[in-house]
């Protein structure tokens, strides 16, 4: 069982970009506010993540409490907890908001950001890769920062406010994120019918490469549920309970088949996930209710069985715990959300002038 691929597709992770930009020297632009990206997308706290990819030129990102990170062209940012941060072509540049300087696209293009002096150049293509429901153990298991280092074979870099810890891994210019990195700046430069679909499914190509490699290159005193995923016990753990979610487990059947104690698969859980192995199994459970409700036609009696309870009494009253909703409220709720954003969905170029301008 690949557990990070489960959660990706339970999560329903998507990836759309908000426009191109052409930023001339000297330059500098506030990113949107997180509260109002969420607000205006309908998403939980920890389902948006922001990402620029520089095309062209050079910039430094600024972020309150981070060393400022300096981009070349082919480099990528991500912003896994949409903190809020400038991007400018060097220190010291006022910023401005980005509601002032977008400029009008058709339905068929991006929107495009055109401002600056009459210096240097640079081109980007910014963001957001977003998800259906929060989960919270791969949200928090990330940095502020992700930056994807094209000079240096793409390799991930992490910043948070300890500050730069550099890949111990690099990803090679023939690894998926590679080519997938060259596609994204190809389809950014060449406006064609079906681009925008293509940065959508490109970006989250890319998001899932770098989770990957940011993965495999942590360390072993480094915990969150990534690193638990690399842990030869917890890793195990972690499978068994994705690949059969519906099991009535026990630690003591996780550990023997993890070939380990019960108190060290207990202790070792906790440390990397932060939770037991049975809370753990429990939120799994409502994280799959949630998206058979919201994607399936089962009924409530048929989910409860389906992720492991004995009585649909039982779900409802687990399903309430977990959302303050029973079930079939629940759904009732996301059905009748997605159906009214459906019915005020903008274009994307005139869904970003809407954002910005609030």
């Amino acid at each position: 069982m690949d557990v990070l691929s489960d959660v990706l597709r339970v999560v329903r992770l998507s990836g759309a970009a908000f426009f191109t930009a052409e930023c001339s020297r000297p330059w500098a632009v506030e990113s949107p506010m997180p509260d109002m990206l969420l607000s205006k997308l309908g998403a939980e706290d920890g389902c948006v993540a922001l990402f620029h990819i520089l095309i062209d030129g050079e910039c430094i990102v600024e972020c309150k409490g981070l060393p400022p990170v300096k981009m070349y062209a082919g480099d990528v940012v991500i912003f896994p907890h949409s903190e809020p941060h400038t991007m400018c072509s060097h220190s010291g540049v006022k910023p401005i908001q980005i509601g002032s300087v977008i400029l009008p696209a058709s339905p068929e293009s991006l929107p495009k950001i055109s401002f600056g002096g009459d210096g240097e150049k640079s081109r980007f293509l910014c963001g957001y890769l977003n998800c259906n429901q929060s989960f919270r153990h791969l949200t928090v298991a990330l940095p502020k920062m992700l930056v994807v280092r094209s000079r240096n074979d793409f390799a991930v870099d992490a910043i948070d406010r300890g500050g730069v810890r550099p890949a111990n891994v690099t990803g090679g210019s023939r690894t998926w994120l590679g080519t997938t990195l060259k596609y994204t700046i190809s389809e950014a430069r060449n406006a064609q019918p079906g681009n925008n679909a293509m940065l959508g499914r490109l970006t989250e190509l890319m998001f899932v490469e770098i989770l990957r490699q940011y993965m495999h290159q942590l360390t072993e005193n480094q915990g969150g549920w990534l690193a638990g995923l690399n842990d030869a016990y917890v890793g195990k753990a972690l499978r068994l309970i994705h690949a059969s979610p519906e099991r009535n487990w026990t630690v003591g059947e996780l550990a023997r088949e993890a070939a380990t104690s019960r108190s060290v698969l207990a202790q070792r859980f906790t440390e990397l996930v932060g939770q037991s192995p049975m809370r753990y199994l429990a939120d799994w459970r409502i994280h799959l209710a949630k998206q058979m409700l919201r994607d399936g036609p089962d009924g409530v009696g048929e989910v409860s069985a389906r992720v492991g309870y004995e009585s649909e009494a039982a779900f409802n009253r687990a399903f309430k715990r977990a959302t303050g909703s029973p079930p079939a409220s629940w759904r009732k709720k996301m059905l009748s959300a997605v159906a009214s954003l459906g019915a005020i969905f903008l274009p994307l170029h005139g869904w970003l002038a809407t954002l910005i301008a609030s």
